[in-house]
């Protein structure tokens, strides 16, 4: 058995170390007369406030010509990586892979910077409406006394470093004084007054070009969107006439008209025909036509591979009507989504009697297999002290993209699980788990609740139509069992009736108004919560329902600014019992009884209704510096809370923290809840298997992502977080929520190397545990001593697939 200690540890990484930074010869030097760009920033010189300073500051900085090298691991400078690893002869895939990490110096540029002085002023007076505005520069010269001798003897000087400081004057600021239309198109000038209101371009607003691109395009969509289909921003001019004594601008919006013609052509729907089994190369002499509500469908097989009355609900623009292109794009999506078809394309052409009718060509494409079958792999491997734990988990799903001929998709999933501890070798869990979902392409709202929704005013009018017209009814059944060998073991059977839709921003919304679950509990070793009678409460066995709410999800992607940053939160909540809940309280109130409902399995046993509502919060943000480096964060916030009598949350339903998706220095549902210490923490051979959970979990991650070598990535994280619960537990003090919390958090750090693969990654994380969530008895303190992090050898080890977020 090969055995790591610490030192062993630091040496080989002191010896890479050593091999990259001194691995070739330098053959490019820095002269003196040359010096390289340190930093780059803008001062601002004005005597009133700036609107928006930092937005205005990180447009101009987008103009700089020239910026500094970046630093590898936020010290190791990467020009240096560069010019140690530039000898031309070497062309192995190490020094090509080390070189990729560098990058050229950044060599000061005058003229460089001389054009970015330009650029920027330029940008201020021509497009955001700083008329006065004037843009400088002061460069800062320093003299350095340090060099980077190289294998064959010579030295790279840093003679000097330069510091470049663009000093910008902007001057006042224009206003919008008026705004006004002009075209000789008089019906669409008619038009674009009445749809001026919700208009970018306003009395009283500063000049600003991005403000002027955003109105040329709301423009193009409202009249593309009524009939004229051939409109784009190229036909809208906005020019301005500034008056110099009150710094204010007349603005001209000038739509231009189609040369030769002195009008627009608005455009109405003809013709729509589609081919459903379309191909290059097809005979339309081989092609049998239906027709339905004036849409011609085509087929070459014997019979339309999906139902027509489908596709016919699927397009949205229809014959006679103006020609609208929303109504295009919105078709576009519902037919791609079908799932059946490989490539959908919608061709347009002028009719070649009527100039003002447009006739469509939709043109379907499907798979050419019906059935598809995809498999995977994960494993799992976690290291800590004695606890020791490798785990697989193989699964397979089979899907028809189109089973009952209207593009139904039903997928049957299947998964098999298992962890083995190392020392020693035992088998620790194993899972199983079958699931059937069946998804059809419309909106079938059986019980009316959207429409009840829409009508009582809780939906608004234009998301229940887009709701309505794209989004999918899912219906789920399926089968689980969980046995966490001399813990517990658990069967859950579950079943559900939902829909998901997804904006045409990207935002997704899953709405499940009917959910079942039967989780069956067996408690393998009872002496493993012997002192702990209130976790007995979270094993029972339950029915969780829901038949007009089970859960509700909302998930917002958001579009990556020009800084880029990007953000995406996901909303859960999610009840069960209520319902039953009701009606129990109201059949007591007229029986005079207090009974509390429940399922008899005989006279001493029964199943409860779990009642209980759960919200979970899951916010991450994204930031990329460069190509190759990045920082994630994530604040996850979850809480359950049950009611009725005798109330607990169910086990399954209950928070954790921990694992390589959490906090990485410790094993999954290790900490918590609070500061209870468990038991078993305080043997020698700790367990690897934990089942620590809570009601409330608060947990906050950070992670700066970079390049290492080719397919080799590398990260440095730090994770915080605990579990606790709602009340108070004799048995196990500390656990529930306090004022401090805070001094709870169990807090860990690492780093990560990752096989980026482009598609997937897998993913090394080594964890480290730097503070405790609660105190130690001897020392006092929740704090990890260095010597006690080193004495962790490798951390934590976690193995998995892709981010953790």
């Amino acid at each position: 058995m090969l055995i790591f200690n610490t030192k062993t540890i630091y040496f080989f990484a002191f010896a890479i170390l050593c091999v990259i930074l001194s691995s070739c010869n330098a053959t490019k030097y820095l002269s003196p007369g040359e010096s390289l760009l340190k930093e780059t920033k803008i001062l601002f010189k004005s005597g009133k406030p700036i609107k928006d300073k930092s937005s205005l500051e990180a447009e101009l900085m987008t103009f700089v010509n020239q910026k500094p090298n970046e630093k590898l691991l936020f010290f190791i400078p990467k020009e240096w990586i560069y010019l140690k690893n530039n000898q031309p002869g070497d062309t192995s895939w190490f020094n090509t892979g080390l070189k990729g990490l560098g990058e050229p110096p950044s060599i000061y540029n005058e003229a460089l910077t001389l054009k970015t002085v330009q650029d920027m002023e330029n940008y201020l007076l021509f497009k955001k409406g700083y008329y006065e505005a004037k843009v400088d520069y002061l460069l800062d010269e320093k003299r350095k006394n340090r060099g980077w001798e190289t294998s064959s003897g010579g030295e790279i000087w840093e003679s000097n470093t330069s510091e470049v400081t663009y000093i910008v004057a902007p001057g006042d600021r224009y206003r919008i004084r008026d705004v006004s239309y002009q075209s000789e198109d008089k019906r669409l000038l008619a038009f674009l007054e009445t749809i001026r209101s919700a208009s970018f371009v306003k009395k009283g607003d500063y000049i600003d070009f991005t403000q002027f691109e955003l109105e040329k395009s709301r423009m193009s969509v409202e009249l593309q969107n009524n009939g004229y289909a051939n409109f784009s921003n190229n036909y809208i001019e906005i020019t301005g006439d500034s008056s110099q004594m009150n710094k204010d601008v007349d603005i001209f919006i000038d739509i231009r008209s189609p040369l030769p013609e002195t009008t627009h052509r608005k455009y109405v729907t003809g013709r729509i025909n589609v081919y459903t089994d379309y191909y290059k190369e097809q005979a339309p002499e081989d092609l049998t036509a239906d027709t339905l509500q004036n849409i011609r469908f085509l087929r070459q097989s014997n019979d339309f591979l999906v139902k027509t009355e489908l596709l016919n609900n699927s397009i949205f623009f229809r014959q006679g009507l103006l020609l609208r292109k929303e109504d295009r794009q919105k078709t576009f999506r519902k037919l791609n989504s079908l799932g059946t078809y490989r490539f959908v394309t919608i061709n347009p052409s002028p009719d070649p009697i009527h100039d003002t009718i447009m006739n469509f060509d939709i043109l379907l494409t499907p798979y050419q297999k019906k059935w598809i079958f995809d498999g995977g792999m994960e494993g799992y491997f976690s290291t800590l002290g004695a606890g020791q734990l490798i785990g697989i988990s193989l699964s397979g799903s089979l899907q028809n993209r189109n089973l009952l001929g209207g593009s139904e998709k039903y997928t049957l999933k299947a998964e098999w699980g298992t962890a083995v501890g190392i020392n020693p070798i035992q088998q620790r869990t194993r899972n199983i788990s079958i699931q059937n979902n069946l998804n059809l392409p419309s909106f079938q709202d059986f019980l009316g609740l959207g429409k009840l929704g829409w009508k009582s005013g809780l939906i608004k009018d234009k998301f229940y139509k887009s709701f309505v017209e794209e989004s999918n009814t899912n219906i789920a059944l399926g089968y689980s069992a969980l046995n966490i060998i001399d813990f517990y073991s658990l069967s859950s059977f579950n079943s559900s009736f939902g829909f998901d839709y997804t904006s045409a921003r990207g935002h997704r919304y899953i709405f499940r108004p009917l959910g079942f679950n039967l989780d069956l509990y067996t408690i393998n070793d009872s002496t493993r919560f012997v002192d702990n009678p209130l976790i007995f409460l979270s094993f029972k066995d339950i029915l969780g329902t829901g038949f007009v709410f089970r859960d509700f999800s909302f998930i917002y992607n958001g579009l990556k600014s020009r800084k880029g940053n990007s953000v995406i939160i996901i909303n859960n909540f999610e009840a069960s019992g209520w319902e039953v809940h009701l009606a129990n309280q109201f059949y007591n109130t007229l029986s005079g009884k207090d009974d509390v409902w429940s399922i008899k399995r005989s006279k001493t046993d029964s199943i409860s209704f779990a009642k209980y509502l759960r919200y979970e919060f899951d916010g991450r943000f994204y930031k990329e510096y460069s190509k190759t480096n990045s920082f994630a964060s994530r604040l996850n916030f979850g809480i359950i809370v049950p009611f009725g009598k005798n109330a607990a949350s169910p086990f399954i339903r209950q928070f954790g923290v921990g694992g390589p998706n959490s906090l990485r220095a410790w094993n999954i549902k290790e900490p918590g809840p609070g500061g209870y210490r468990d038991p078993l923490v305080k043997l020698k051979e700790q367990p690897a298997i934990f089942v620590n959970q809570g009601d409330i979990k608060i947990e906050a991650n950070i992670e700066y992502r970079f390049k290492i070598l080719l397919l080799l990535d590398g990260a440095l994280f730090l994770d915080a977080g605990n579990v606790w619960t709602l009340k108070d537990d004799p048995e196990r003090p500390g656990a529930a929520f306090s004022k401090n919390f805070l001094s709870q958090m169990a807090v860990g750090a690492g780093y990560g190397l990752r096989l980026n693969f482009g598609f997937f990654n897998i993913r090394f994380d080594f964890g480290y545990k730097i503070r405790s969530p609660f105190k130690d008895p001897v020392l006092k303190s929740q704090w990890y001593t260095i010597k006690e992090i080193r004495q962790q050898g490798l951390g934590n080890v976690q193995v998995a697939v892709n981010y953790p977020f």
